[in-house]
């Protein structure tokens, strides 16, 4: 038998004994029928009696012994209004609400044969409800359809309780466990009712609905038990509390779960999502996460289930034989026993990429462009291409082409009929085998490619075509062409060694003068990801441009330490992605707003979870990424941002990152007063930054702790 709650000290002045009864009693007839509330049990109508004590004192004794179920509460007593049908004196934070439970119970108690006497020892009376014949309908006009129909009955009497309501049931062990089974405040040492959301319950039966701590019904379809603030759910009840509206009971359970970071039931929910049995509709919630702690705890529960393995996922058994080709190559691939949406929306939560992608990023292993060795290309087309390049290098530059190879076919040659292409990421200017066959046409490739590379080079938004970066970089190579030939003395072509052209078949770059010089300075050439990359932090304010050096350095050394190869596979470990990532790394200057997506991280918890996978300290991260936009965030345009607080969300961090920083102690304590007087408006504004000084004494304090 369950635990009845602890006595309270004033136990030994408690009225604990039964009140003898009178052999003359008084009576109190009530006009209801004995079959009302049929599917009432006797266990339901106890635990109702229960919730009414416990609405009166939470220190309510709850005992079985020698065949008596004893409920004792030191509340006020039941009044006599109290015994009427329908008065109530109980306020939203209390488990009744139209006035007849404790009736209800009494009726089903008297009529159930399992049960002996009950009896209600309360302030100033006692009473015992029994079922009898009554004489209401005698004199009501219409045919007899029942003789003397049995009615509930109080029979009372006076007594001298003085405080208190004691109320005694016969019952069997079984019936009183039962009852006492469903009152989470009897059980559960501690308890304390929800207050704003439903508690998820994972010990114990699954599928119990609460109200308040008190079991009103039982739904084996779902995957854990639930208990309901009383000051919501109560006016969702029907009239004998036994059941809650269906959509607002599904309101309730998604809106926990949808809250919940606890690691053990996310691991519930996605074990039940992917090995089944199939979720109920209430608890398919995955779509309703919103807030960024639960997400994170997703992701930190994929790490449990597959550390940092590649795992994609295949949604309803589509892709099939793309899941078996990378099964192949050893890639784990997920499935679930939700629809497609859900099964998407999971997957996203868990960090886990669809196999599409791992498809792309396979293939992506294998390039489709068909390149050609360079010495299974012949001599005429081998001395065609060096000439070409030679004269472009000659007027433009050593660097002026990057790394130039022969390809027979290209994935966009059927589309486009290519002649030659540009790779920014690796630098290469292709050049297509038989445009080698003429020197003018290979010329005009040359010459096109190479404004490409420029278009690139220079930081054009595109370089395609029909780009404004491209066309400009056309003309400006067009205007010098132009002007060399306007040179007073004759140009030559340096590059060019007349000598070897009379030679048999060379390697590639025999017939350029210093080839292996020309060979060696194209390597030390950065990328074009490194060149964008300077133009940004060149163009970001000093915070954000340390951050991005200290980030993207602590990145590196996490991939060698984890053995993760790319730093997206790293942030989704705690719920970043890349997009997010990039701003970072490539910070936007101030103010910098973009039509669509986002442009800065504003949340202070989100930048403590890549904090804590980098190694930094929180609020150093933060501050370095959000601080100049400061007096600047959420102010409308027009509206003067100097020296003024900090706006809404940055303002509801700053007491927390404020606090971290002071926690830190050392260099880090010693800026907070200042990032405070900051965040209040109290520091002098500057067109020059010099105001985030304190911020950049907390990044130089961090690069010099991390050794960097």
């Amino acid at each position: 038998m369950p635990t009845p709650s602890a006595c309270s000290p004033a136990t030994s002045k408690r009225q604990t004994a039964v009140q003898p009864r009178p052999k003359v009693v008084s009576e109190l007839p009530y006009p209801i029928a004995d079959d009302y509330v049929k599917d009432w049990t006797a266990e339901r109508a106890l635990v109702e009696l229960i919730a009414n004590a416990l609405d009166e004192d939470p220190h309510v004794d709850v005992a079985w012994s020698d065949g008596i179920l004893a409920i004792h509460d030191q509340g006020p007593g039941i009044p006599r209004t109290g015994l009427l049908l329908g008065a109530s004196r109980k306020n939203s934070q209390q488990i009744g609400q139209f006035g007849e439970g404790k009736k209800l119970a009494a009726l089903v108690l008297a009529r159930d044969p399992k049960i002996g006497t009950v009896q209600f020892d309360t302030v100033g009376y006692s009473f015992t409800p029994v079922l009898k014949p009554s004489t209401y309908l005698a004199e009501v006009p219409g045919p007899e359809d029942c003789p003397q129909p049995l009615v509930l009955h109080y029979q009372y009497w006076s007594t001298n309780r003085e405080r208190g309501t004691l109320i005694t049931v016969a019952c069997p062990r079984t019936v009183a466990e039962d009852a006492i089974g469903r009152v989470r405040y009897l059980n559960n040492p501690g308890y304390r009712p929800p207050q704003d959301r439903a508690e998820v319950i994972l010990e114990g039966q699954p599928g119990r609905i609460f109200v308040g701590g008190i079991l009103v019904s039982v739904d084996s379809r779902l995957a854990a038990s639930y208990d309901l603030p009383l000051t919501t759910a109560k006016g969702e009840q029907n009239r004998d509390r036994t059941i809650v509206d269906g959509a607002a009971l599904e309101t309730h359970i998604r809106s926990a779960l949808a809250a919940s970071t606890d690691p053990a039931v996310i691991a519930r929910f996605v074990d039940r999502a992917m090995h089944g049995p199939r979720l109920s509709a209430a608890e398919t919630y995955f779509d309703s996460v919103n807030d960024f702690d639960v997400r994170r705890a997703f992701r930190d529960h994929a790490q449990t289930l597959w550390n940092d393995d590649e795992v994609y996922h295949n949604a309803e058994g589509t892709a099939v034989e793309d899941e078996l080709h990378l099964q192949s190559r050893g890639v784990t691939c997920v499935t679930s026993t939700l629809n497609r949406y859900l099964h998407g929306v999971l997957m996203r939560l868990l960090g886990i990429r669809p196999v599409r992608e791992a498809v792309a990023h396979h293939d992506r292993q294998y390039p489709r462009t068909l390149w050609v060795k360079m010495s299974d290309v012949s001599v005429e087309r081998r001395r065609t291409l060096d000439q070409a390049c030679a004269v472009f290098r000659s007027v433009f530059g050593l660097h002026a082409l990057g790394r130039v190879k022969v390809y027979r076919e290209d994935e966009a040659s059927a589309l486009y009929c290519t002649s030659g292409i540009y790779i920014p990421a690796t630098d290469v200017t292709g050049i297509k085998e038989n445009t080698l066959d003429d020197l003018v046409t290979t010329l005009s490739v040359v010459f096109h490619e190479g404004g490409h590379r420029k278009a690139a080079r220079e930081g054009s938004l595109s370089s395609s075509d029909r780009s404004e970066g491209f066309e400009l970089a056309m003309t400006t190579m067009g205007g010098h062409l132009l002007r060399l030939l306007t040179a007073p003395e004759p140009r030559s072509l340096p590059l060019l060694d007349a000598e070897a052209w009379q030679g048999a078949s060379l390697p590639f770059g025999a017939y350029l003068a210093d080839g292996a010089e020309l060979h060696g300075l194209r390597q030390a050439q950065p990328t074009i990801t490194q060149l964008r990359r300077a133009k940004r932090l060149e163009a970001a304010p000093e915070p954000r441009r340390l951050l991005a050096e200290l980030a993207e350095q602590r990145m590196t050394a996490v991939l060698a330490e984890r053995g993760i190869r790319t730093a997206g596979r790293a942030i989704s470990t705690v719920a970043w992605t890349v997009p997010q990532w990039r701003v970072i790394v490539n910070p936007n200057p101030t103010g910098h707003r973009r039509m669509g997506g986002f442009s800065c991280i504003p949340d202070y918890r989100r930048a403590a979870a890549l904090a804590e996978l980098l190694g930094i300290h929180a609020p150093v991260l933060y501050l370095g990424h959000i601080a100049v936009e400061g007096p600047l965030y959420n102010v409308r345009q027009g509206v003067s941002s100097a020296n003024r607080p900090w706006s809404k969300p940055l303002s509801t961090h700053m007491p927390k990152v404020i606090s971290d920083l002071r926690a830190l102690g050392g260099p880090y304590a010693a800026q907070a007063d200042a990032i405070d007087a900051m965040s209040q408006g109290r520091t002098p504004y500057d067109g020059d930054g010099l105001w985030l000084r304190p911020v950049i004494e907390l990044l130089e304090a961090e690069k010099e702790r991390l050794g960097h």
